[in-house]
């Protein structure tokens, strides 16, 4: 089978997968506001307009030239706390009017205004002005992080999938990180030294134990690992990573930084006991299932995204007393590609039994030879070296594991999520396989947006996982908005198909005093003149 005619398959499975269990919600979106705009502003959503923070003035354009006589009367300009007229003058100008802050004040970041009229307002003709509802307009935060802010501490940042390998993984070239530890480490100084951030919050696969080529042993007491412990000690005290470590203590330690962190799926075997050993002050927000989710308001709800992912969830169910899952053996092969590719054509492998799982099993492992032209493995060769990983000490073979997820794990997988404590089971295993591929909005969508058949509304949902990163307003059903961010990635940009160095930042409205939460989307960037800064790629609020 040519490298072409597995891209076609890929795609084909990719394409079912979407067209069969992809989903959109209804939309619920306000009118746009009647005889009144603000040209220079978005109207986002259909609601408000969204308002850069450093603005000066606020232009309003009406339909028809306004009656000059005592317009100021007329408009109130307030927030949460009441009126704010004496912050700006209002001039008018014909068919506008201009709202221009006075000297000494600005407006507040992530905040919400409001302009209202009262029914005196006329038109030049004198017919009243129509306005149907008070604008609202929200002020951005945007590329602002950089400078200290507001008050206190007051957000909550979110960084996942840093993937970091053993000295192993980095003098055999099958790490995925890397070429951003200078990035990363800049960012993590600029968490500890700024003004910005109350919380870091980790959304797994920091530690990277599934990328080991099936040839190498995963664990090896020549290097001082014989234990998943051992395993993650090496990670933090490799050359690439120790000075990262060393960062994220120093957060951890921080009077006023919280260090949190909530499991994923290459770091699925890691324990509290363990992260305590390598950063003691960080706040573990895992069980010993594999899993973790960390809601730091009601409103909330952060974590790596795997639960939903057929192939990449915790699976008890299958073998018990192990929890590795079938994409654990296909990363073990990917990490044999990266580290001795070599050109050669690909044998077919036939695909007979569970439709599901085994159509999925033969696309990841044969897209995987076929990206980096590596020979095929003997399939049936006890050649997949485990050494007591997860309990299993005997070499296995692709076939074998193969065999020994197709024998159950499609009728084991409503029981599995049972046990994974999802809170919307997906009887459609094509679904929970496509979570594995997609950007993880749908199963965000179906586990905690969604009233009903949601058991809980969350109005920010983030997660990791995909390494996509991403920023998506949903306007739901009967107005119960939500707001979904992927934190992306930090691996080689060269190992991704998205943006890297990217991370959530979470302003939540309990902190600031405001009325909305604040969720922006940003890429750390080496500057024209020098230096890492944050640059937004987009942002959200929700109130």
């Amino acid at each position: 089978m040519k490298k072409t005619s597995l891209l076609i398959l890929l795609g084909f499975l990719l394409a079912f997968l979407n067209n069969s269990c992809n989903k959109k919600g209804d939309t619920d979106i306000k009118p746009v506001y009647s005889d009144v705009d603000l040209p220079r502003h978005e109207l986002r959503h259909g609601d408000y307009f969204s308002i850069p923070y450093h603005e000066r003035s606020i232009e309003l354009s009406f339909a028809k030239a306004l009656d000059s006589m005592n317009v100021a009367s007329h408009v109130v300009f307030s927030d949460a706390g009441g009126t704010l007229n004496h912050m700006i003058e209002i001039v008018p100008a014909s068919g506008r009017l201009i709202l221009a802050l006075r000297p000494g004040h600005s407006l507040k970041q992530g905040w919400k205004y409001m302009i209202s009229f009262t029914d005196k307002l006329k038109y030049a003709d004198g017919t009243p002005v129509n306005l149907k509802e008070d604008i609202e307009c929200r002020t951005t935060i945007g590329n602002s992080i950089m400078t200290p802010a507001e008050g206190n501490r007051n957000s909550i940042a979110i960084i996942s999938d840093v993937h970091m390998g053993d000295p192993r993984a980095y003098s055999n070239n099958y790490c995925w990180f890397g070429k951003n530890r200078e990035a990363l480490e800049s960012f993590l100084t600029w968490i500890h030294d700024s003004s910005r951030v109350k919380e870091l919050v980790i959304l797994g696969d920091l530690f990277d134990e599934w990328l080991v080529p099936y040839t190498i042993s995963p664990f090896d007491t020549a290097v001082n690992i014989s234990s998943t412990h051992d395993f993650f000690m090496a990670v933090a005290g490799a050359a690439t990573n120790k000075n990262i470590f060393d960062l994220l203590n120093e957060i951890a330690n921080h009077d006023s930084i919280d260090l949190v962190y909530v499991p994923g799926n290459h770091d699925m075997l890691g324990t509290e006991e363990i992260l305590h050993a390598i950063i003691p002050n960080a706040r573990w927000m895992g069980g010993p299932d594999g899993l973790g989710k960390y809601s730091p308001f009601p409103e909330m709800v952060f974590e790596h995204g795997h639960r939903y992912d057929f192939f990449n969830c915790p699976q008890p169910k299958v073998n018990p007393g192990h929890k590795l899952p079938p994409g654990y053996f296909v990363s073990r092969l990917y990490a044999k590609g990266m580290m001795n590719a070599s050109a050669t054509d690909i044998p077919d492998k036939s695909a007979t039994g569970s439709f599901e799982f085994r159509a999925a099993w033969d696309v990841a492992f044969l897209y995987t030879i076929a990206h980096f032209g590596m020979p095929m493995p003997d399939i049936n060769a006890q050649n997949i070296i485990m050494s007591g990983i997860d309990g299993y000490s005997s070499p296995m073979s692709f076939n074998g594991a193969e065999e020994m997820y197709a024998a159950s794990i499609e009728d084991y997988w409503p029981s599995t999520q049972a046990q994974n404590q999802v809170p919307v089971p997906t009887p459609c295993c094509f679904h929970a396989i496509w979570n594995g591929h997609s950007d993880l909005f749908s199963a965000a969508e179906e586990q905690y947006m969604l009233q009903p058949p949601a058991p809980d509304h969350y109005e920010v949902i983030a997660f990791g996982h995909t390494h996509e990163p991403m920023l998506k307003y949903y306007a739901g059903n009967g107005g119960r908005s939500s707001i979904y961010a992927n934190s992306g990635s930090w691996i080689d940009a060269d190992q991704s198909d998205y943006k890297v160095r990217t991370f959530v930042l979470v302003t939540p409205q309990s902190w600031t005093g405001s009325e909305i939460d604040v969720v922006g989307l940003y890429q750390y960037n080496l500057g024209q003149e020098g230096g890492y800064r944050a640059e937004l790629l987009s942002e959200e609020n929700i109130d």
